[in-house]
């Protein structure tokens, strides 16, 4: 990258960080929030705080990083605020889903053993719901939440060891999920349609919650999920019932995929049902893939919805998986080594800002100009924080003053 483009960046990097000033009453949290997401930027492999440690010159430096992360009473919230207020896409399909951190001991806040996505199996982990949005083949990561179970909100002990705010009581995962799109709507948000997993779409309070909200949606199910039928003879059937009975006749070939060159194929046939536990009728989607595994999904679309429309929006829950891929190995999300509730959301938050400032810069390119990977934008930024912390260029460094001492900036 040339001086120029790399000057353009920084430019666009300090225009980006100075939303985010109010959030930080003192220069020195300024200072230090600047500090973190150079460290979150960086090329190391392991983004905690000790391997932070490694690169500040000044042992001062990391003791007020420290102090930054897990100490400070900055509101990790009122950072979310300004994150969604500073995303440029204002509509999508919204994504929920649950992300596992795996932890070797006890007492980081919310831990016990749990089914992890990570690991595949259960395992000794802490649990995050988060919600995300979809939209012009990017994510925009627009809340997160530790799951925190009752073996750490009835504990008065375990409360006072992590930090754990009177605020914190325990909620179901769908709880959690129905709040986060709550807010994200109260943020001017356009939801076109949410998409979650079985753990979620198997839930009938989960799924009416978002119809409360006006809200359609496509969930997976397990096959044994019961539905009522019209013109079937006799009682209610499950999902993998209604997918065996189908005729021959019934069930289309159907291609997907962002990939044009390489698109993905399976067997589909739908039908209008009626949840035994939900009101109303309802789309049922069979997939059928060629291995002979067998997907169901309840969709919530109008009965003039194409065969095209529902899959399209029953797979369209992938690029959240792709997310947490990017979040975990390129920033290090699931880095964090503290113990306390209010580390844990301090360090996802500025996680969430770094990725969000990377898909911003990701999305500058036209739209028939292949797109770069987030390492490649992420290598962009890095040339920036060496010319701030490395060469030590005065000029350059000044384009971000403005955020650590909360001055507006010159447009």
């Amino acid at each position: 990258m040339t001086t120029t483009p790399a000057r353009a960046l920084l430019q666009r990097l300090g225009r980006f960080l100075d939303g985010f000033s109010a959030c930080f009453s003192r220069r020195p949290q300024r200072e230090a929030a600047s500090r973190y997401l150079d460290g979150l930027l960086n090329d190391s492999e392991r983004k905690s705080m000790q391997a932070m440690h490694g690169r500040l010159s000044d042992p001062g430096q990391y003791q007020a990083l420290q102090h930054f992360i897990t100490d400070s009473p900055w509101d990790a919230e009122r950072v979310w605020t300004q994150l969604r207020a500073a995303v440029p896409v204002r509509a999508g399909i919204l994504a929920i889903d649950d992300t596992g951190f795996p932890k070797q001991g006890t007492d980081s806040v919310g831990v016990q053993r749990q089914y992890c996505g990570a690991l595949g199996k259960v395992g000794n982990c802490q649990v995050a719901v988060s919600s995300a949005l979809i939209a012009d083949d990017r994510t925009w990561p627009l809340a997160f939440d530790l799951y925190v179970p009752t073996s750490w909100t009835d504990d008065a002990d375990r409360r006072a060891l992590v930090g754990l705010p009177d605020t914190v009581v325990f909620r179901e995962k769908w709880k959690i999920a129905l709040a986060q799109v709550r807010a994200i709507l109260k943020a001017g948000f356009t939801i076109t349609a949410v998409v979650v997993d079985a753990d979620y779409g198997r839930n009938a309070a989960f799924r009416e919650g978002l119809e409360r909200l006006g809200l359609a949606y496509g969930v997976a199910i397990r096959g044994d999920l019961v539905f009522t039928v019209a013109d079937v003879d006799g009682g209610p059937l499950s999902a993998a019932d209604l997918a065996a009975s189908a005729p021959t006749d019934a069930w289309q070939t159907v291609t997907w995929g962002a990939d044009p060159a390489q698109p993905i194929a399976a067997r589909f046939c739908a039908l209008r049902v009626r949840p035994v536990e939900g009101r109303g009728d309802r789309w049922l989607l069979c997939e059928r893939s060629p291995a002979e595994v067998h997907k169901y999904y309840l969709l919530h679309l109008p009965p003039t919805a194409t065969l095209h429309d529902l899959v399209t929006l029953a797979r369209s829950r992938w690029p959240i998986e792709q997310q947490y891929r990017e979040l975990k190995s390129d920033l290090g999300l699931d880095h964090f080594e503290g113990r306390t509730y209010r580390g844990w959301t301090h360090h996802v938050v500025l996680t969430a800002v770094a990725f969000t400032f990377l898909q911003i810069e990701r999305g500058r390119r036209g739209l028939d100009t292949p797109r770069p990977t987030l390492p490649v934008v992420r290598g962009w930024v890095r040339e920036i924080f060496g010319l701030l912390y490395v060469i030590h260029n005065r000029r350059l460094l000044g384009m971000l003053d403005s955020f650590r001492r909360n001055a507006p900036l010159r447009r």
